[in-house]
């Protein structure tokens, strides 16, 4: 059984992203479960195209997106993706969104609450107006087993990641 995670890369001022160090760092086995991190880019459409690209490589049983927020203390997960980008700020590629055409204005993440409770983590419901929820939104909208975590520029433990996609997965499989 697959995990893949995608850790967004550099961008802006952030020019080593502890999100795709964790994303790299996260690659393992656990018990039956293998979890593969790679980068992604900080782009709307090449994040997407990453994205879809990995999934129908290595067939993942779950798919977990992670960024980084500059403002936030601790890491989150987030429990819905909005069809809106309200940033200000374009994309690595100098792309700016408002919206992400035509789709329902918000797609929650399945099991949010259990991964959240796996992690040891909260649960937000802003995945921001910037890349991260444009990932998470056409994510969830493509039908992926998906979720985003936004971590700080601290990072977080890769082998509490790993251990925890590990047995969120393997419990939803029934094969914990």
């Amino acid at each position: 059984m697959v995990v893949l995670v995608l850790g967004f890369g550099p961008f802006g001022v952030v020019v080593d992203n502890p999100a795709r160090r964790l994303a790299l760092a996260s690659t393992g086995v656990v018990g039956a479960c293998r979890v593969v991190g790679r980068e992604m880019p900080v782009s709307y459409d090449r994040c997407e195209a990453v994205t879809l690209d990995a999934v129908r490589e290595l067939a993942p049983a779950f798919v977990l997106g992670v960024g980084v927020a500059r403002t936030r203390a601790a890491a989150e997960l987030e429990s819905v993706g909005r069809n809106a980008a309200t940033a200000t700020e374009s994309d690595v590629d100098g792309v700016a969104l408002s919206d992400h055409g035509q789709g329902p204005p918000e797609l929650p993440v399945q099991h949010a609450e259990a991964l959240a409770g796996a992690l040891g983590v909260p649960l937000s419901t802003d995945a921001g107006g910037y890349v991260c929820n444009s990932w998470l939104y056409r994510s969830l909208r493509a039908g992926l087993p998906a979720a985003f975590l936004h971590v700080p520029l601290e990072g977080f433990p890769p082998d509490r990641l790993r251990n925890a996609l590990a047995a969120f997965v393997l419990a939803r499989s029934g094969l914990a």
